[in-house]
């Protein structure tokens, strides 16, 4: 344990604590709400995002009984980097859940994910349906899509020659907090105080500034993705119960022509619709509430 915190949600005043979990390939940060609860729920987050981005969904689970444990990815929050010269590839976070799960020692928990985190606990809960309870998918179905036919080489290049170019030096500061809140509002727009949380975990405070926490091998093209092919035989394998939440109409994260074939190939127990943007969890969180609490009763 680092420290404790207490947070207020209109009637709901709970707990939150930030945790070290010590696994075999670099620490990875939590925060945990509900701590002691009999139920479990691992919450993985999106890509570039961290685990505050459940500041506002995981008390109302937590006042329902059960414990909610939010894990900062490799590279995101305040979990370590992946090793020196190692690539950033998304089915690594598959590896995260694992360790996370193993040291937790959970017996059968629920995994919540958003976006990337979505598409990392499907593929985990496909290969370990025995191990998950229920699965709880937020704003995605899977992994990103393949490149294009005939762009397999070019974007192996442009991949080779940005990893070529890269470093770690940080060039980009922010003066203050509400700087980089502004800049994050740009591309995640909801009312501020929605968002701040998780700007403030995203950040870390140097002698020239505010930068953010990432890992900046997070933006490099990715060497490899699975075809398509693969992802929807992912999906339709055997699985937990499913609960699916997507943003109505559909934003950017599933702008892809597969994207209705993928949510058929899921079959999820039940298919939930809430108008919103890609973070809704955060902004609309009650709603999101209202339908997993009743999808896992």
């Amino acid at each position: 344990m680092v420290q404790n915190l207490t947070r207020s949600f209109n009637i709901v005043v709970v707990e939150m604590r930030e945790l070290t979990i010590k696994c075999r390939y670099g620490n990875k940060a939590a925060l945990c709400w509900g701590e002691g609860n009999t139920k479990k729920i691992l919450a993985l987050h999106g890509w570039l995002d961290n685990a505050a981005s459940f500041y506002h969904l995981a008390p109302l689970l937590a006042e329902k009984g059960y414990e909610v444990v939010a894990v900062d990815f490799a590279g995101h929050g305040h979990s370590d980097y992946r090793a020196q010269g190692h690539y950033a590839h998304f089915i690594d976070y598959v590896l995260d859940i694992q360790d996370v799960l193993t040291q937790l020692n959970w017996k059968k928990p629920i995994l919540l994910g958003h976006s990337m985190g979505a598409a990392m606990s499907v593929m985990y809960s496909a290969a370990f349906p025995e191990k998950i309870d229920k699965n709880i998918m937020i704003e995605n179905v899977g992994p990103v899509p393949s490149y294009g036919k005939g762009e397999a080489a070019s974007n192996l290049r442009e991949a080779l020659l940005q990893w070529q170019a890269h470093n770690e030096e940080h060039t980009s500061f922010h003066k203050n907090i509400d700087s980089a809140l502004q800049a994050r509002l740009k591309v995640t727009p909801m009312e501020a105080k929605y968002l701040k949380p998780m700007v403030e975990r995203g950040l870390k405070k140097t002698s020239e500034g505010y930068h953010w926490r990432t890992d900046k091998r997070l933006r490099l093209r990715s060497l490899f993705r699975f075809s398509e092919e693969i992802v929807q035989d992912v999906l339709s394998s055997p699985k937990p119960e499913t609960l699916l939440i997507l943003a109505k109409p559909f934003t950017y994260a599933l702008s892809y022509p597969t994207a209705q074939q993928r949510i058929e190939k899921l079959s999820a127990k039940k298919l939930v619709f809430i108008e919103g943007g890609h973070h809704l969890h955060i902004d609309k969180s009650r709603q999101v509430f209202s339908e997993i609490e009743s999808f896992l009763e």
